[in-house]
């Protein structure tokens, strides 16, 4: 599994890179932590997504939200291992711009690369998906598609932390939305299309209960054979 998470961070280098940048990012120390988390990253999805059927191979492979994540790892790693040159430190936050432009293009996600990401995340059907620059998730998190964790404000935001804290063993379904420095405790379950401004604390279930959705029988009516025509 090591290799093949390897070679799926070498190829988006490769695609995106130089090839003496490739050379100074693989020899650096963060790049290896990249692949360990990765690596996790891709453990965990196995272990939790019962529709893999355990296959981590079939995962690296074929899940766009995976790769949503490997980009990330890859992308944040270029950010940790910027050398103080401003010259060089130019180089490697576009690179890691192009890579993580790349990592959207294939899974409709957003993840930014400064934001800070626990071990052992997954994401699972992840399009439409955006994490913001400073939003931080713990480990063992798990995030469904069409989930932002956003600022409150569009246009004209403070530079400052705007963006949710989760904490660890969170899940968050699908459409949900989490907005501005809110904290969100240990072991938090947000249901589907929830609306999160406030602070959750740990161990809590958040669910959405004011939409009404009925179903009822269906009443079929007779097609009618005659033919009406207009009387003269």
């Amino acid at each position: 599994m090591r290799e093949i998470v390897t070679n799926l961070l070498k190829a988006a280098l490769m695609e995106c890179c130089p090839p003496r940048f490739i050379e100074k990012v693989t020899r650096h120390p963060c790049f290896a932590l990249a692949v360990l988390d990765a690596e996790q990253d891709l453990e965990a999805f196995s272990m939790k997504d019962p529709a893999s059927r355990g296959a981590a191979t079939a995962i690296a492979f074929g899940y766009s939200s995976y790769k949503a994540v490997v980009h990330y790892r890859l992308a944040h790693a270029l950010l940790l291992m910027a050398p103080a040159n401003q010259a060089e430190l130019i180089e490697f936050h576009a690179n890691a711009m192009l890579i993580s432009c790349r990592g959207k293009l294939m899974s409709g996600a957003e993840i930014h690369i400064r934001s800070q990401i626990g071990r052992r995340f997954v994401l699972d059907h992840g399009c439409g998906t955006v994490i913001g620059e400073t939003a931080v998730i713990g480990d063992d998190c798990y995030v469904l598609g069409g989930v932002t964790l956003g600022a409150t404000g569009i246009a004209g935001n403070a530079s400052n932390k705007r963006h949710p804290t989760v904490g660890n063993r969170v899940q968050i379904g699908a459409f949900a939305r989490l907005f501005g420095n809110v904290h969100v405790g240990d072991d938090v379950f947000i249901g589907p299309h929830c609306v999160i401004k406030e602070d959750i604390p740990p161990g809590s279930v958040v669910t959405l209960k004011s939409e009404l959705q009925i179903t009822r029988r269906r009443q079929y009516r007779p097609a009618s054979n005659t033919l009406i025509t207009a009387q003269a």
